[in-house]
């Protein structure tokens, strides 16, 4: 089970679920201009991260949420109306097969777009008044580049032996959406002499996996770098336990120093895809499914 798919009958994954959908109905008109990303589907055959027209016309809608748990005391938020308020953020519907796909005009996509626009002018900017010598952006992967939604949905966001089975084979055999407008970005940034660089806390041996997975959806690759599960490089003094923020900011301290790469911008949906320094700002795409600290 990779980290993405957290169990959320624990503790951990109820605070964060919490805490995630807290901020997705705040709107996204309360993101702060350091943090970024909104995601749309592809349209392509193994489907797109708003649905096709054809497949919602055989798919049953995703009840609206009931009215909210009446609360006692300091309880805290029910679990049931999280995951309702989370399959209605992304407009999910489920097709004849009982799986779940993000539904057109979804909130989670009009965020995903918001984000990554501000991503881009931020780009932009750096690249016409102050471009480094060898400018580079990172990108995450899960939920960044593609939704997992669909499997996390079809599990209840309950993770699990089963659920992470799926998650295997969705990513073996290309079948997650694409977030276009991340690939949209990745796309113009390096036909314009950016260098996309992925690091993702996917382990190593998903390797060459993982970047069919990304040729066949059609992202640039100017650098790929996983999670080691042995013998890890010398520049990660955390070796093979690394959390998500050392692995991927001492990645980034890495290229800058052996590569001369100059981070203008790392995007993903957790704070940790940017913290840590080696990249001069940090855009947060929305994910309330689930938090790697």
């Amino acid at each position: 089970m990779r980290t993405r798919l957290i169990p959320a009958t624990s503790t951990t994954a109820k605070t964060a679920v919490a805490a995630a959908l807290s901020v997705v109905l705040a709107g996204a008109g309360a993101a702060a201009a350091a943090t970024g990303g909104t995601a749309t589907g592809s349209t392509t055959a193994r489907g797109s991260a708003t649905g096709s027209t054809t497949a919602r016309a055989a798919a049953t809608a995703t009840p609206t949420p009931p009215p909210d748990y009446k609360r006692v005391g300091s309880e805290p938020r029910n679990l049931d109306q999280l995951k309702a308020q989370i399959n209605a953020y992304y407009n999910g519907y489920t097709d004849a097969s009982g799986h779940h796909h993000i539904g057109p005009d979804s909130q989670w996509a009009a965020d995903v777009a918001t984000q990554i626009g501000k991503a881009k002018a931020y780009l932009e900017e750096r690249l016409a008044h102050h471009a480094p010598k060898i400018p580079a952006v990172m990108l995450d992967i899960d939920d960044t580049s593609i939704s997992t939604y669909p499997v996390n949905a079809d599990y209840d966001f309950g993770g699990g032996a089963d659920a992470s089975a799926a998650d295997a084979q969705a990513d073996a055999d290309n079948t997650y959406p694409v977030v276009q407008p991340t690939l949209d970005l990745a796309t113009w940034a390096h036909a314009h002499g950016v260098k996309v660089v992925f690091i993702t806390g996917r382990h190593d041996n998903l390797t060459t996996v993982t970047r069919n997975q990304l040729t066949g959806l059609g992202f640039p690759i100017d650098g790929l770098y996983l999670r080691p599960k042995s013998d890890p490089p010398p520049y990660l003094p955390c070796g093979t336990s690394c959390s998500a923020t050392p692995f991927k900011s001492n990645t980034r301290k890495y290229l800058e120093q052996s590569q001369g790469y100059d981070f203008i911008e790392a995007i993903g949906d957790q704070v940790s895809d940017y913290a840590g320094g080696y990249d001069d700002r940090g855009f947060k795409l929305p994910n309330p499914m689930y938090n790697i600290p």
